[in-house]
Parts: C-alpha cells; sequence; structure tokens
C-alpha cells in the first residue's frame, strides 16, 4: 500500500473512511458528516487514489470491505478517535469552542431545546451542535463530546453518569377518551389503536414500551396498531386522535398541563431505563462537559 502524505485532504478522507467501513453506507455516512452522498463518495475516491488501492467493493445497495480497506479501518480505528479528541481539546480547553452533543430526537425536542437558551446564554463562548439520534455513538470514530442515552448506563469502555428516572403512562386526546369511554376503564384499551414509537432507545422491540406497561399492569393489549419512529410523532397523532400513546412523563408534562393530552387511566409504571450522559473515559475530566453535566442536573432539578 503506497503510502501518502497526511495533507489535510488525506486526514479528512481517512476520518471519512473510517465512518463509512463502520456503517458500511456512504448514506449513512453522509448523515453522520452533514455532506452530501457524493461528497462522501468523492473523498473516499481520492483517498484510494492517493493510496493505490481499491478500499471498498462497491455493489447495488451494498458496500464491502476489501482485505486493503479491513486493514485501513484496524489501524485508523485504533488511534483516529484519541488523535481527533486531543486535537480539539487543545484548542478547546476552556469552556469556549465547539461543543459536540448527540440527543435522542423526542427529548431533544420536548425536554432539552425548551430550556437550551439557559445553557447557552451561560456559557456564551461555546458553540453547542446538536444531533439527534436514536443510535449509539462510536466515540472512537464519531467527533462527539458527549451523548444522552436512554439506557441501562452500562456501556463498555465509556463513561456514563446517571441524569433521571422516567415513568410512562398511556396518554391519548380527551375526545378520543371520551369516545372510547376510557376514563377509570383499562380493559376498554382492546377497543383502541395503540401508537407505539418504534425506536424507544437504541436496539428497542417495536412494542417494547407498550409491552412492557402492560406484563407490569396484568393488561392485555389489542393487536390494532400503528408505529412511528420518534416518539413524538406519535404522541402528536395521539394528540389528534388517532389512538393511545405511551407517554414518557419528560415527553407528555406540557401536553397534559395544555389539555392537550389526558391520562384516562391512572397506571403508570416506572421505566426500566433512565436518562445518562455517556462520554470517553478520558473526556470526563473536560469543563465542558462538567458545565454540561451541572447544568442538565440543576435543569432536571426544576423540572
Amino acid at each position: 500500500m503506497q503510502l501518502p502524505k497526511l495533507t489535510g485532504s488525506v486526514l479528512s478522507g481517512l476520518h471519512c473512511f473510517l465512518i463509512a467501513a463502520d456503517q458500511m453506507s456512504f448514506t449513512r455516512a453522509a448523515e453522520i458528516l452533514c455532506l452530501t452522498q457524493s461528497a462522501v463518495s468523492h473523498k473516499i475516491k481520492n483517498l484510494e487514489d492517493s493510496l493505490g488501492v481499491q478500499l471498498f467493493i462497491r455493489q447495488p445497495r451494498k458496500l464491502l470491505l476489501t482485505e486493503e480497506g479491513k486493514r485501513l479501518k484496524a489501524v485508523v480505528a485504533q488511534n483516529f478517535g484519541d488523535i481527533a479528541h486531543e486535537l480539539r481539546d487543545l484548542k478547546t480547553l476552556e469552556l469556549s469552542g465547539d461543543f459536540n452533543v448527540s440527543v435522542p430526537p423526542t427529548f431533544a425536542q420536548t425536554w432539552l431545546l425548551p430550556r437550551l437558551k439557559h445553557f447557552i446564554d451561560k456559557y456564551p463562548a461555546l458553540r453547542f451542535h446538536l444531533r439527534t439520534r436514536n443510535d449509539l455513538v462510536d466515540f472512537q470514530t464519531e467527533s462527539f463530546d458527549c451523548a444522552i442515552y436512554f439506557g441501562h448506563g452500562k456501556y463498555a469502555g465509556l463513561h456514563s453518569e446517571k441524569l433521571m428516572d422516567e415513568s410512562m403512562v398511556p396518554v391519548c386526546s380527551p375526545q378520543y377518551a371520551q369516545e372510547y369511554y376510557l376514563h377509570n376503564n383499562p380493559d376498554l384499551l382492546m377497543n383502541c389503536m395503540l401508537l407505539h414509537d418504534a425506536a424507544p432507545w437504541a436496539r428497542a422491540g417495536r412494542n417494547d414500551e407498550w409491552q412492557y406497561w402492560a406484563q407490569t399492569n396484568g393488561i392485555q393489549l389489542p393487536e390494532n396498531s400503528c408505529t412511528f419512529d420518534r416518539a413524538d410523532l406519535a404522541l402528536q397523532a395521539a394528540e389528534n386522535g388517532l389512538g393511545i400513546a405511551m407517554g414518557r412523563h419528560s415527553f407528555v408534562a406540557q401536553q397534559l398541563k395544555d389539555g392537550r393530552l389526558v391520562i384516562p387511566f391512572d397506571m403508570a409504571v416506572q421505566s426500566p431505563l433512565s436518562y445518562y450522559v455517556v462520554c470517553r473515559q478520558d473526556a470526563t475530566i473536560s469543563p465542558r462537559i462538567k458545565a454540561f453535566q451541572q447544568w442538565l442536573h440543576s435543569e432536571i432539578a426544576e423540572f
């Protein structure tokens, strides 16, 4: 394999290659890097030309790594994450510069965004970059400072700090509850349309939240259902009278207060999962992450 000079374009190409190799998709890599698919393809082609080897076998709707690609991925993945984070930390040792955070979509929309101005006003020198996704971050290949996960809190090789627990309860529009005589009648749930968040947490099944609630309460669920890839869409569908959704307390507090959603039967259950701030083990001393964690805890205390 011919070794090129480590120019900026080559380093950029290596970063792009590592993410594309991890995702095995130029489209997914483009989403993570906030680039177009053609830009990712162009970077990979330039890197292959610089190295003088083919890194990917491009098939219709499928990518495969060549043997050279597998070797390069193993070498680059071992050190690239450390280099990227160290370079950024050298520039931003204080509370300034870029701060990249990954957050689940509905948590970002319903809980974090209404409060985010408080954090930005408190630390005006930080450039806050929010990206939403349900899957887990690869801190070795992706340049995130930290992430908020809804999960069990145990992530190999990473540090996690618990933010808050969560409870779940069925919610629907006032009109839907009245039409189906749901108030204090959980048995009539069998006549309803269930609205599912099909990705409530990383690697979850499409009806895991409803199943956990039903098993805890000894309730039988109907077959009639509709699924969404985000909890806020399921809740909006419930608000519009499509059916009944499983609502997390942090997601539905405002809709309940406004009367847009109601709890037809008060059978809340404690979720088996909680919210955590997650980062690399060597990033726990980062002033930016510490400031973000402290701010989150203060907002949660008020919530």
